[in-house]
Parts: C-alpha cells; structure tokens; sequence
C-alpha cells in the first residue's frame, strides 16, 4: 500500500542530475578527492550532492608545484571551517569517477579526505572554458560556502557570531563567469591543467591557535 507523496514525486525529475544554475544549494559533500595537476600543484575534487538529488562536480586548486597558495587554500580553509575540522588526513579508498569513453561511472582506487564527506551549503557560479578540442563548455564554480543549518559563512563562525548577515549579499552577487579575457591555459579539462584563477592568493597566514577556533 502506498500514498502518494508529492515532494518524491517531484524529486524523481531531479534525482541523479547535474546541477547547472547558478545558485545557493544545501547538501553535502559524498566525494572530496585528493588531486595533482601535471605540472605538480596540488588540489581537492568535490562532488557535491544536493538535498533534491542534482550533483556537482567541483574541484579547487589550492597550491602550485612551489608551494604558493592560490585562492583555492581560502576555500579549502572555509569548507574546513564550515563542517568543523581542524585538520584533514588523505586516506586510500574508492573514488567515483565518470569514464567518458564508457559513458558511465566507475569506480577505482583513489585517496580521499573522508573528514570532509559531510553536510555543507554551497554557493555556486557558472564560468566558461575551454575544452581539450577547443570548444567553449560551461561548467559550475564553487564561490563559497556556508554552515547549512545556521546560515553562518566561515568568517561568521570564526568571530563567534550567531545570526547570519553575509549570505544574502553573496548570493545576490553571484554570476556567470564569460570566457573573454581568459587565457587558454586556465582552463582545466578532463586533466586537471592549471588554476581557474591563474594566480597565486595572497597568504592570509591562517594558523591560528585552538583558542581563537571556535568548535
């Protein structure tokens, strides 16, 4: 015997797809991926997973072969922040990854952060780039996050506050990122080639003692 149940009803047009909107979202992380680039750099491969069942993958850039940081660390940092983590450690296990040749997901070894496999609220752009055969793709971009079930951005967190006031500005500032201006060289790919950004972020010399951290 079954009831009908609208919100599931309307969930199946939803489920297993790719999320595509600019857009606040709230679900959780089920994939964070410990990835290299060719020329050494070094970054995390998210894939995000949304309450109504849309998925996105999303991958930072946190530092260059040299070890300068680029605006990927502060995000990383920010996640970190947001589900409560001091430190993460890599560990061997199962990566999901979609195989374009045989146009399904499969599964391999790979290292994971499993700490940050939790509940997050994203923030979301879109940006043109450029593909490996020179056509211009459209891909989603994380531009922040958020503490789902408070609303409190990282900053927030850190300063002790408890109501949220920085959301909804970021969330009215959100856009579409156009390729013009660009160089070829920023776009990643299928191989993860070099940081959307381009460009080292300044050090922001967060080491910061248990103390002034506040969970």
């Amino acid at each position: 015997m079954y009831a009908l149940d609208p919100q599931a009803a309307r969930q199946a047009d939803t489920s297993g797809s790719t999320i595509k909107e600019i857009g606040k979202y709230v679900g959780e992380f089920i994939q964070a991926k410990d990835i290299k680039t060719k020329k050494g750099g070094r970054g995390v491969d998210f894939i995000f997973k949304a309450a109504s069942g849309q998925k996105a993958n999303l991958a930072i850039y946190t530092t260059g072969a040299n070890g300068d940081r680029y605006q990927g660390y502060d995000a990383l940092m920010a996640i970190m922040t947001c589900v409560k983590v001091k430190r993460i450690e890599p560990k061997d296990g199962t990566i999901t990854r979609y195989d374009f040749d045989l146009r399904q997901e499969v599964q391999e070894p790979g290292t994971l952060f499993p700490d940050l496999h939790k509940p997050i609220g994203v923030l979301l752009e879109t940006e043109d780039y450029q593909k490996k055969d020179g056509s211009i793709g459209t891909r989603m971009v994380l531009k922040n996050v958020f503490q789902p079930d408070t609303e409190l951005t990282a900053s927030e967190i850190l300063d002790r506050k408890t109501q949220p006031a920085m959301l909804e500005k970021m969330v009215a500032g959100l856009r579409h990122r156009p390729m013009k201006g660009r160089s070829q060289s920023s776009s990643v790919g299928d191989d993860y080639g070099q940081p959307p950004s381009g460009h080292p972020a300044a050090d922001s010399g967060f080491s910061p003692d248990d103390s002034d951290i506040p969970f």
